[in-house]
């Protein structure tokens, strides 16, 4: 009765739990299943039969005895239990946690307090600090060799993963082991290297997720993405990647051949207009005498543009080439103190950025031929809805390119080209310096995909997620980042200003040309008037003699 009473509280709170005083009832135990079991021993002997897979964190285990089972000193790490010895703390009952360590074996330690009014934990902190302290056991980390070989690097394989002096090289191995490094270092364990020749292929016995499968190693010294078939077969520890995956292409100049024509938008000219017919009737109706009426206008113009009105010329041809003078002296000064200074703040291009711009572009697309990139983005649906959008706009029967292929795509300026950059990063000394310019980024995979791995339902998984979570908060997985992750090539053009070809000026030029034109026809018409109106004065003068 007391047992059913016991499994009823459990329940009130949805925990399944089983109650036992025989070994044989795991066999009705579902594995893989959150379950407590409360084991009350007859025979201390019986949990040798018990398989070591339900002692670990799927089980919560309540043992009620006077000692700790002789069984439990070669269970798993993350076995989950507290002792319970009766009569042992008075009125109150107290519960121990034991803990054990594959080297010393298992040990009690007081817990928590159970009485009248309660439940009372009071050295969980402690617990915590047990698990986070392996004593120095070793841990084996399986690391893709990747470039590394004796004839190309003068060293040991972990010199070359110590040495960061070749960013271009083998980045993704550097970063996966050094985290997992930084994992062991933090658990207070030692590490195995174990080189694997391959990464992630299951055809071949030197293969890092085969290993990490089997469970010959414990954690990844290489970054794993995220997958349907891997997760079956694999535990995802801690998220980390320093590079960036997706299309690159060459981006247009930000400024344009209208820049020095157009500066502002149509709204800015609007309003200007608005304000000079303004301050021009304001003008206009104030003035007394009847010359300050006359150049009412002019004298608008003049202030606004900040010249000196006194020096505007009388008649309509100067008057019309000091105002093509003062509107072309704002388009050269306006150019240079809006265009090029956001030149200066922002090296950016303009171009589509997002997968969906890109697909309305006058781009072409083309990917480097990965497997994640064909079977989880490219070749198969996905529920990304601009992803599908781009691929029906643009994807074509030449998608797949070698990466020296794409690097000439991306140079002609008419493709982008998508790839890991870390990849790209080397090809880029081949770029000239207006093409690092106009380099320009539309990310696919987010970081967050790339993973270190360790061995499924392993008995170090929930330690090793822990501590790859503190690297995460301590801001030590970030430092890693920014040591190993690799800056684009400097753009030397866009530290100093945008630069302007005869291609920018043009429109300017011919304007300003034809405006001079129309001031000296102007003029020309002014005289032939002049003239004119001089010659009907002598005439009506002689007529009236």
């Amino acid at each position: 009765m007391d047992a059913a009473n016991i499994i009823r509280n459990f329940q009130d709170f949805n925990l399944p739990a089983t109650v036992t005083c025989n070994a044989d009832i795991f066999r009705q135990i579902h594995h893989h299943r959150l379950q407590g079991v409360l084991y009350i021993p007859q025979n201390y002997g019986e949990l040798d039969q018990v398989a070591p897979k339900y002692f670990s964190n799927w089980y919560k285990w309540i043992i009620l005895a006077d000692r700790i089972p002789d069984a439990l000193n070669k269970v798993r790490y993350d076995a989950d239990i507290i002792l319970i010895k009766p009569g042992q703390y008075g009125t109150d009952t107290g519960l121990e946690d034991v803990y054990i360590h594959p080297y010393h074996g298992a040990s009690a330690h007081p817990w928590a307090i159970y009485n009248d009014s309660g439940l009372h934990v009071t050295y969980e902190r402690e617990r915590i600090r047990r698990r986070l302290n392996l004593h120095h056991y070793p841990l084996r980390i399986a690391t893709p060799l990747g470039t590394y070989s004796n004839d190309s690097y003068n060293g040991t394989f972990i010199d070359y993963l110590h040495d960061v002096s070749m960013p271009e090289r083998d980045s993704g191995v550097r970063c996966g082991y050094t985290t997992s490094s930084l994992i062991v270092e933090s658990l207070n364990a030692s590490e195995i290297l174990l080189p694997t020749m391959l990464w992630s292929t299951e055809v071949h016995n030197s293969s890092m997720l085969l290993k990490l499968r089997y469970g010959t190693a414990d954690l990844s010294g290489g970054v794993l993405r995220i997958m349907h078939s891997r997760y079956e077969k694999l535990d995802y520890t801690m998220w980390i990647w320093p590079f960036r995956v997706g299309f690159t292409y060459l981006a247009e100049r930000e400024s344009s051949n209208n820049m020095f024509v157009a500066p502002f938008t149509a709204a800015v000219w609007l309003c200007c207009l608005a304000l000079f017919v303004i301050l021009f009737l304001a003008q206009r109706v104030t003035a007394k005498s009847e010359m300050e009426k006359e150049g009412a206008y002019i004298a608008v113009i003049a202030t606004c543009l900040q010249q000196d009105a006194s020096a505007v010329p009388q008649g309509i041809s100067g008057r019309w080439t000091f105002l093509v003078l003062s509107i072309s002296a704002m388009l050269i000064h306006a150019y240079y103190t809006s265009a090029i200074v956001s030149a200066l703040m922002s090296t950016g291009r303009s171009g589509p950025d997002s997968l969906k711009s890109l697909g309305d572009s006058r781009y072409a697309i083309a990917s480097e031929d990965y497997d994640y990139m064909r079977y989880l983005m490219f070749d198969v649906p996905t529920n990304w809805d601009d992803l599908e959008y781009l691929k029906r706009k643009k994807i074509t029967s030449k998608f797949y390119q070698d990466i020296r292929d794409g690097v000439r795509l991306i140079q002609a300026g008419q493709t982008a080209y998508h790839t890991e950059y870390n990849q790209l990063y080397p090809h880029l000394s081949t770029f000239t310096d207006d093409q690092l310019c106009k380099l320009q980024y539309i990310d696919t995979i987010p970081e967050t995909l790339s993973w270190i791995t360790s061995t499924k339902r392993g008995q170090w998984t929930e330690v090793l997620k822990s501590s790859g979570a503190w690297l995460h908060e301590t801001g030590l997985a970030k430092q890693l980042v920014s040591r190993l992750r690799i800056k684009p090539p400097p753009c030397r053009a866009a530290l100093l200003a945008e630069r302007v070809n005869i291609y920018d000026v043009t429109p300017l030029l011919g304007l300003t040309m034809g405006a001079v034109i129309l001031s000296v026809i102007i003029l020309g018409i002014e005289l032939l008037l002049g003239k004119r109106k001089a010659s009907k004065k002598d005439k009506q003068d002689i007529f009236d003699s």
